[in-house]
């Protein structure tokens, strides 16, 4: 009876006090000790007011009843499905609905609706990739910022086939750990790539000048990722690398002139099919025939052997570990000394190595100055 007194005053009630009555009543719903019948009541009379015509009377239902776990599926689907304003509330904290029925949402013609989704607590995988895939870009830009989304390397990957030239989504992207090292190296050179353009108005080079420009970034990317990067992220740069062409006899030229050793390995693995920890041995034995056969298997050119050979040997005098990196002091005086070599002819008539060589060789210097004037300002305000 009393439900009854309620559905009858409802049709004639005022849109506030309807607001009011409808709210109280989820409440109630949720809260209160009825007994079968009335709870039954209070559930048609819940459905009935899903077709209340003031929207204010639909919002009160969905603030009440969002956070709860007891709430009659049906009452919440049609909530998710009346206007962004009311579907809003429900989306975003109720934790009734499955993943399958989130992604449907997301073909909704309602794009804010997606925002909301992405912008749940603790959002799958699956939800994750579903925005990834179909998001709008401000959907995937709050995706990207929900630190409590689960996102998985494939779902990135596929965030920066779509939005890796959207500067705020790059970096999003760039500032998370779990990036993949190749997604990392490929959202750097876009970045490269942009300031590049954006300065190219200095250069006077032309266009001619972009290829160089790419290809000098390409390299000072992958060498600085592989500084820090584990023996399986190595390997993983290395092969996206050879499969976009950028894993070159003038980056392994530069890997090795950095004393870039575990990554120069990993390298002359993939490039030559020799297991690394063979490559790792002989680059330790350092006999030139073992290495040049690696070498030559890796596919590069004959007449750059020598300087590799230069450079290995160099290293091994100085007492160096070639099973890990050179620090950067290490590295400007192996690249020095092996300079000076090659300026004794031992590159013959091959120039252009010896000139590769005497632009790195600046780049080093330049380098370690900006290291050590860091190091002195961090210094003096620990002094201060």
């Amino acid at each position: 009876m009393i439900i009854q007194d309620f559905l009858n005053w409802v049709d004639t009630a005022p849109d506030g006090p309807r607001a009011e009555a409808a709210g109280a009543l989820a409440r109630a719903w949720l809260y209160s000790d009825l007994d079968g019948d009335s709870r039954r009541g209070a559930n048609a009379a819940l459905t009935y007011l899903l077709d209340d015509p003031c929207v204010d009377v639909r919002l009160a239902l969905a603030h009440s009843l969002c956070r709860s776990q007891d709430v009659p599926r049906h009452l919440l689907l049609c909530l998710a499905s009346d206007i962004s304003e009311v579907a809003s509330v429900v989306l975003e904290t109720s934790p009734i609905f499955t993943d399958a029925e989130l992604i449907d949402t997301l073909v909704s013609p309602q794009d804010d609706l997606q925002e909301v989704v992405a912008g749940r607590q603790s959002l799958s995988a699956a939800v994750s990739a579903a925005v990834a895939e179909v998001g709008s870009e401000a959907a995937c830009r709050r995706l990207l910022f929900n630190a409590s989304a689960r996102i998985v390397p494939t779902s990135l990957i596929r965030l920066a086939e779509r939005f890796r030239h959207v500067a705020d989504l790059r970096e999003a992207m760039l500032k998370r750990t779990d990036l993949p090292i190749q997604l990392r190296h490929a959202l750097l050179l876009v970045h490269a790539r942009t300031l590049g353009a954006g300065a190219g108005g200095a250069h006077s080079e032309g266009p001619e000048y972009e290829p160089d420009m790419f290809a000098d970034a390409s390299d000072k990317i992958a060498l600085g990722l592989s500084e820090q990067a584990s023996g399986a992220d190595l390997d993983a740069l290395a092969d996206y690398l050879r499969d976009e062409g950028l894993l070159n006899t003038r980056l392994l030229l530069r890997t090795v002139c950095c004393g870039r050793f575990r990554f120069l390995a990993s390298s002359l693995a993939l490039l030559s099919g020799v297991p690394c920890d063979r490559v790792i041995r002989a680059l330790i034995a350092a006999r030139p025939s073992a290495l040049r056969a690696i070498l030559r298997k890796a596919g590069l050119p004959i007449r750059t052997h020598q300087a590799f050979l230069l450079a290995i040997d160099v290293v091994r005098e100085g007492g160096a570990d070639l099973t890990s990196d050179l620090p950067l002091d290490q590295t400007r005086a192996l690249t020095e000394c092996l300079l000076s070599e090659l300026q004794d002819e031992a590159l013959g008539s091959d120039g252009d190595i010896l000139a590769f060589m005497r632009r790195f060789a600046i780049d080093v210097a330049r380098l370690e100055a900006r290291a050590y004037i860091s190091n002195s300002c961090q210094k003096a305000l620990s002094a201060a």
